[in-house]
């Protein structure tokens, strides 16, 4: 168990009385702390299954099997149509009675479902694509019915007082995650790719996930649930509509559905630019998702403690106005000018953590504990149909545009390219709109970057205290 997270139980004695099994003293915080674990440890094998079927690998595999731009756009948008999946999760739990086993029957099947991809990647024919694409959408849309229920568990469970560094916290354990499962897939595609059993390397990383996932649900089962789950609570439609009545919610909704707008219409397209253009093996290509990762890891729990200091708002503004350049940044790289990808991926993976610690916070701060399951349902629903709408425009504009080839010295100016110059454009408009976002409680900027040059300094200044002792040391030892 990380020390921050102990400190953290330490420092949270005082739980609040809804919490489940609330008991006194020690005892409490040691329960706390088991639960903490076993969130952390959920999150991380979670991770392994949702890295080794997306991303770069699930292009990959639709690659092999022969999709066009328009199909890897459509790929990676279902996902986000899925979520309208997400609006029937308050009645489920309902139905099913508690959050806890919606969260782990949800989990269990739409995971485990993968086991059959093993078999359709294992034999020929041009109907394995849409078989892919059939898998991709019942495992989405089972897992969705499910997503608020858990975000609204693990509310109740993590104290809001320490939300912002835990999932710090945790979000470091699921980088490891990441970057473990990037480069053993990698090199496990790479590796049967040279054999040219492509095909076989994608099958033995989907079982690979689906034990992972497995891994992830036992130790979901092992938390507790919820004493609020004990009242009968019958949600209606009346109850839905409540989120889009509350002025401040509604324009947190229409703030991310504009930047999910924006990032959306190139998203799709950074993993097939690395393998067809520029010409990046698996592996290589893991290795940037790992430097991603592990700056994340470096940068998780700074940004969460910022977070719990200032809050949500000044840490959005400042990650989402950098992550507007990012895919300008892509205008740079070719085949051998690889290494320009290296400071990008250290300033994106920098940046994008903050965004997502604070995204992922500010929904949860901006609705009602009673009715939280339901304003987290429209809020992913709302959202993620901006992420939709915004990758099949991509992937119509890709395949419109496949043929455009401009040649400015040694540069070539292809579809992608324009995508991205688009995307760019749009995240600086969708920054534009989130600074203007209201937050109670939070901070200003100038106060936060005053304090984090402070820190800066501090810590320089610990430095340069330190030196002089190890130099001197150093002397004398030379001296003897």
């Amino acid at each position: 168990m990380p020390i921050i997270v102990r400190d953290m139980v330490k420092t949270d004695s005082k739980i609040e009385n809804n919490r489940p099994g609330k008991i006194n003293g020690g005892a409490q915080i040691d329960q706390s702390r088991r639960w903490f674990r076993y969130i952390a440890i959920e999150g991380s094998a979670a991770t392994v299954f949702v890295t080794l079927t997306g991303g770069a690998f699930l292009t990959g595999m639709a690659l092999m099997l022969g999709a066009n731009d328009f199909q890897i756009g459509l790929l990676v948008a279902l996902p986000f149509l899925m979520q309208v999946a997400q609006l029937a999760s308050p009645f489920l739990v309902d139905k099913i009675g508690g959050r806890k086993k919606l969260v782990i029957r949800s989990a269990l099947f739409a995971r485990q479902l993968w086991w059959l991809l093993i078999p359709i990647l294992l034999l020929t024919g041009g109907w394995r694509l849409e078989a892919l694409l059939g898998i991709v959408i019942i495992s989405g849309i089972i897992i969705m019915l499910a997503a608020p229920a858990w975000l609204s568990w693990m509310s109740d469970l993590v104290p809001e007082r320490i939300r912002g560094r835990f999932f710090g916290v945790r979000n470091s354990w699921v980088a490891f995650a990441t970057v473990g499962a990037s480069l053993i897939g990698g090199i496990i595609i790479d590796m049967y790719e040279s054999k040219g059993m492509d095909n076989v390397g994608f099958a033995v990383i989907v079982g690979l996930s689906c034990l992972s996932a497995f891994i992830a649900f036992l130790y979901t089962n092992k938390l507790p649930s919820n004493p609020i789950e004990s009242e009968k609570h019958k949600f209606t439609l009346r109850q839905m509509t409540r989120p889009l009545k509350d002025n401040r919610y509604r324009y947190l909704l229409k703030t991310f559905f504009i930047w999910n707008f924006g990032v959306g219409i190139s998203a799709a397209f950074f993993a097939p630019h690395m393998i067809n253009n520029l010409g990046m093996s698996f592996t290589l290509i893991s290795l940037y998702s790992s430097i991603a990762a592990l700056v994340a890891i470096a940068l998780n729990k700074p940004w969460g403690a910022l977070i719990d200091r200032f809050g949500c708002r000044p840490v959005i503004i400042i990650c989402s106005f950098a992550i507007a350049l990012v895919p300008l940044i892509w205008l740079l790289p070719r085949k051998d000018m690889i290494w320009i990808l290296l400071p990008e991926v250290i300033f994106s993976g920098a940046f994008w953590s903050g965004f997502n610690l604070a995204a992922f916070n500010m929904p949860i701060a901006y609705s009602p504990r009673e009715d939280r399951i339901v304003y987290l349902a429209v809020f992913s629903v709302l959202t993620g149909l901006g992420f939709f709408a915004a990758s099949i425009l991509g992937g119509l504009l890709a395949q419109i545009w496949v043929d455009v080839n401009y040649h400015f010295g040694s540069y070539n100016i292809i579809n992608y390219h324009i995508l991205f110059v688009l995307s760019g454009i749009l995240r600086f408009l969708a920054a534009a709109w989130i600074s203007s976002l209201k937050e109670p409680g939070s901070k200003g900027i100038p106060i936060m970057m005053q304090f984090m040059g402070y820190s800066v300094i501090r810590r320089l200044a610990i430095g340069r205290q330190i030196l002089p002792v190890v130099t001197r040391f150093n002397r004398r030892k030379r001296e003897n």
